[in-house]
């Protein structure tokens, strides 16, 4: 197989001898996943940071026993927003708080009270922040803006090698949109030291 990359696309060379960033990308991990003289050290160093994950709690057990239809929708809504705030990274004590809050102040201190729906506010805003940034396979190869033309224009019209664009990406370039994250600049949807890249 001939490779391809952004210095020269040849072609006199059939489509289908031809080797793309994914193909290649795919090639290098298998030889990596069937490398059997992997250390623990080596395995440790590679370590990845994941976002946690969000706590499944079934449905049914509020609703066990007799109730009307009215009672069982209240029920299922109810329902539904915690596992939407859940989803939010919130705890079952901080859910209780907000429900609460939603429903009026109560008796304590309005001051304390505010300070703890901005941290909650806080939290789930930083979550949801999380939650839409663009997400990658950890391995992904980040391509340049001619090598990602070059990819999209080999196959262009087939499904045939879709399964590999997730095995790259393309990079930044000058005047790209970015961020800054732990003091440095760095492109949208780059989290230092996470899964998320």
């Amino acid at each position: 197989l001939h490779r391809i990359d952004s210095r020269h696309s040849r072609d006199d060379i059939p489509l289908e001898d031809q080797e793309t960033e994914g193909q290649r990308q795919l090639k290098s991990l298998l030889h990596h996943q069937l490398d059997t003289s992997v250390s623990i050290e080596q395995c440790v160093s590679k370590r990845r940071c994941f976002a946690p994950a969000a706590l499944y709690k079934p449905f049914g057990e509020e609703a066990a026993g007799t109730c009307t239809l009215p009672q069982f929708q209240a029920l299922q809504e109810s329902n539904k927003e915690a596992a939407a705030l859940r989803e939010l990274g919130l705890s079952d004590a901080e859910i209780q708080f907000w429900k609460t809050h939603l429903k009026g102040w109560g008796t304590r201190a309005p001051e304390a009270i505010r300070e703890r729906i901005g941290a909650i506010e806080e939290k789930m805003a930083e979550r949801q922040r999380i939650l839409s940034l663009p997400q990658r396979f950890a391995g992904s190869k980040q391509l340049s803006r001619r090598e990602m033309e070059i990819e999209s224009s080999l196959f262009q019209g087939t499904d045939r090698h879709a399964f590999l664009r997730v095995l790259y990406h393309q990079g930044a370039w000058p005047g790209a949109p970015g961020v800054l994250v732990g003091g440095r600049g760095r492109q949208l949807g780059e989290v230092a030291g996470c899964f998320i890249a």
